[in-house]
């Protein structure tokens, strides 16, 4: 198997995990509304008026580098090499740092895509951290089944690496319980040392459990990750977990034997990923 770590696929020096990875520019003479029309098509798939509404805007505001970033982005979602090398220059020309990001993005978006994961990573005690992403709880605040086999696989992985740290990510509370919360109490149910569980209790995405878990883990001082989440799920985490600056070396399984059929996805199938690296560089949804 090969082990997950895509810090390792550029020369750029890694953001600091403690900070916020924000580097989009502030910058923004494209006209809201055209701007806000084109996001809406993108992050939906309608690609052909989405890039029309960008060309119109790069034409309208060439100096507003987020238009030239996304243009990159998604002409690398639709596996346009030539539109992305151009959008990629003209970047350049505008801001070399929102440049060397996007490029670093697309080049985590690609790897997490296709790269064979290891999901008996070898871990490094107390610096290694199994992370738990949440998942939505019932009315009453009880996780579904999805959920209560994350946390499995997270036990799994946390019985063969002892010393390893647990984190537990999702807010979006029901009865007054957040998915950490409910989380971290199945965890003690199940045995696991209360002061073992480190809780983010305030993630509603995808994007927020890779921002807000990489910065708890830089605090306690974890320097590579482990994740436990759905397979139909993971390729996309380990994306957003590394585009925010965490190192993540595998994924947790309770089942080592029968490991989930994971294959690599086209680059036409990425939308997911590529809207949540323009999440996470810091390029506004909306002007």
């Amino acid at each position: 198997m090969l082990a997950v770590g895509f810090g390792s696929i550029t020369a750029m020096a890694e953001p600091a995990a403690s900070a916020p990875v924000t580097v989009a520019e502030s910058v923004r003479s494209a006209d809201a509304e055209q701007y806000n029309d084109a996001q809406d098509a993108l992050v939906k798939g309608r690609y052909d008026d989405g890039f029309a509404a960008l060309d119109a805007l790069a034409t309208a505001a060439p100096d507003d580098a987020n238009v030239a970033a996304l243009q990159t982005f998604y002409a690398n979602a639709t596996a346009d090499t030539d539109a992305r090398a151009q959008h990629s220059a003209r970047l350049r020309t505008l801001s070399p740092t929102l440049a060397d990001a996007v490029d670093r993005a697309i080049a985590v978006i690609d790897d997490a895509a296709t790269e064979t994961i290891d999901f008996a990573p070898t871990t490094d005690g107390p610096r290694t951290a199994i992370v738990v992403l949440g998942l939505g709880l019932n009315g009453d605040g009880s996780m579904a089944p999805e959920l209560v086999a994350r946390l499995r696989s997270a036990v799994a992985a946390a019985e063969r690496s002892p010393e390893s740290p647990i984190i537990v990510t999702g807010g979006n509370p029901q009865s007054g319980i957040t998915e950490a919360d409910a989380m971290q109490q199945w965890l003690v149910d199940d045995g696991i040392a209360a002061d073992r569980i480190h809780t983010e209790t305030t993630a509603n995405s995808t994007v927020q459990n890779a921002q807000r878990t990489t910065a708890l883990a830089a605090e306690i001082d974890v320097e590579n990750l482990v994740l436990a989440t759905t397979s139909s799920h993971l390729r996309r985490a380990i994306s957003d977990f590394e585009i925010a600056g965490a190192d993540v070396i595998g994924a947790a399984t309770s089942t080592p034997d029968d490991l989930p059929d994971l294959p690599a996805l086209a680059p036409t199938a990425r939308l997911g990923m590529t809207v949540d690296a323009t999440k996470i560089l810091g390029i506004p949804r909306t002007y």
